[in-house]
């Protein structure tokens, strides 16, 4: 990627940003944002990943106020015992732990599993929150690049060694479900297959999108396969718009002058940005139903591209490769053929 491309992709980036704030700020001054209701969800386990903060935070407490045995997976031990404490405190659900998992660290996230395992717990919800945003270049313990290392190939990881746990949980009319959070920063996120770990020449924008764009068509392809396979588990994508967290500090700076002097009224809070999240988990009207983008509770268009089937599959292979999780595509597809083909 050029210095050229590297600025147009910032200003593609903060271009959504800008729309989605006014389009925040519009429905905040006519309507602004409702909190759904839903009916409690006892005797359910859900995992949320990136639970320590933010809209993972507001997710778990969410969750853990529905009567979820929760499940906070995060790397800094310290900010998750007092976020598992106030949490307990706040819905007074002692079903609520911590079990450290760093997404940098394929290591990590196969020990994370082990160890949820171990507890002999059903899964009935997992939630693809964690991420980071915009930093410098640097990369994760396996050499990926951090966007797309922590963003997407962690949680790749962390969903393929799950999915045997939710298939055992869900089961019809009953379905366990994946969520996974991306972005609207997806829209202008560009797949670059040759060069996937932004090593030819790095923008933190462009490497955001990418990994953001990549959520999109994991979630889609791993629908197929779910599926095709028949089993009760369904994964969708949950955009939580532009919210007020932390994770601004790399960010252009008059963005972040928005943010501290604008950010209460044209932001959504954590609370609101988790809203379709926690709607994706439980509610009754997606039941059985997956392969959806939603944004603020709704169905919507992702990106055209993320519903090409040989994208979808080809990062898929290329995925399988990086983190050693054997691709079963062509064996699941088989009898019936591949999505997309004639």
């Amino acid at each position: 990627m050029s210095p050229l491309s590297a600025a147009r992709a910032a200003l593609r980036v903060y271009a959504v940003g800008a729309a989605l704030i006014v389009a925040q700020l519009l429905r905040r001054c006519v309507r602004g944002f409702v909190e759904p209701v839903f009916s409690p969800q006892p005797e359910r386990v859900a995992i949320v990943t990136g639970g320590t903060d933010g809209i993972g935070y507001s997710t778990a407490k969410y969750l853990a106020k529905l009567g979820m045995h929760v499940i906070i997976a995060g790397n800094n031990d310290s900010k998750a015992q007092e976020a598992v404490r106030r949490i307990k405190e706040d819905t007074l659900n002692d079903q609520v732990e911590f079990l450290y998992c760093d997404l940098a660290s394929m290591r990590s996230i196969r020990e994370f599993v082990q160890t949820f395992k171990m507890k002999k717990l059903p899964l009935h919800v997992l939630v693809n929150n964690a991420g980071v945003m915009m930093v410098p270049q640097r990369t994760t313990e396996d050499g990926f690049e951090e966007h797309f290392g922590v963003n997407y190939l962690g949680h790749f990881l962390l969903t393929n060694l799950l999915l045997d746990t939710l298939q055992e949980s869900g089961a019809p009319g009953h379905s366990a479900r994946v969520v996974t959070v991306s972005s609207a920063t997806h829209y202008v996120g560009e797949l670059n297959l040759d060069d996937l770990q932004s090593s030819t020449y790095y923008s933190a924008h462009a490497a955001y999108a990418q990994s953001k764009l990549a959520l999109v068509l994991f979630t889609y392809h791993l629908q197929a396969l779910l599926t095709a396979q028949g089993m009760p588990v369904t994964a969708s994508v949950a955009d939580p718009g532009v919210v007020d967290t932390d994770l601004y500090r790399y960010v252009f700076w008059g963005t972040r002058l928005v943010k501290k002097l604008l950010g209460w009224w044209v932001f959504k809070t954590p609370d609101e940005g988790a809203w379709t999240s926690v709607y994706a988990a439980v509610t009754p009207a997606l039941e059985g139903l997956g392969g959806r983008y939603l944004y603020n509770e709704k169905e919507t268009r992702s990106l055209e591209a993320t519903y090409d089937p040989e994208l979808q599959r080809q990062l898929w292979a290329r995925s399988c490769q990086l983190t050693g999780i054997a691709d079963v595509t062509w064996e699941t597809f088989s009898g019936s053929g591949l999505p997309g083909r004639a």
